[in-house]
């Protein structure tokens, strides 16, 4: 991962750029593999008052700018990713979801909950 700073969570609000520097969003929070603490996905924050969501990035070859965050996909993938609301919890369903869209191999994690992702 390219990102080199102490806490993601510093950067709350920052925006999020897509690989082209286009802004797909702001930070809302950071997601953590449940079982070893690792940043994995960054929650963003999308739409326009009164219509906001939240979708998840994998933070997989992401990086820290001076004033954003810049994420390894275009703004389109991102978009169509699975959402929830900026109220919602993620469930348990969401997960795989998410993995899926993104290509990413998806297996439950050897916690109490099965639950691969905590949000921080």
């Amino acid at each position: 991962m390219t990102i080199l700073v102490q806490d993601l969570n510093q950067w709350k609000g920052a925006p999020v750029l897509d690989v082209s520097d286009e802004k797909v969003g702001n930070l809302a929070s950071v997601y953590v593999d449940a079982a070893t603490d690792e940043w994995l996905f960054a929650a963003v924050e999308t739409g326009v008052v009164g219509f906001r969501k939240v979708v998840l990035v994998p933070l997989e070859g992401a990086a820290v700018g001076r004033h954003d965050i810049r994420v390894a996909f275009p703004r389109e993938t991102v978009k169509a990713a699975p959402t929830f609301g900026t109220d919602e919890e993620l469930g348990p369903d969401d997960e795989p979801r998410i993995y899926v869209h993104y290509g990413m191999e998806y297996s439950p994690a050897d916690t109490p909950s099965g639950r691969r992702l905590a949000r921080r």
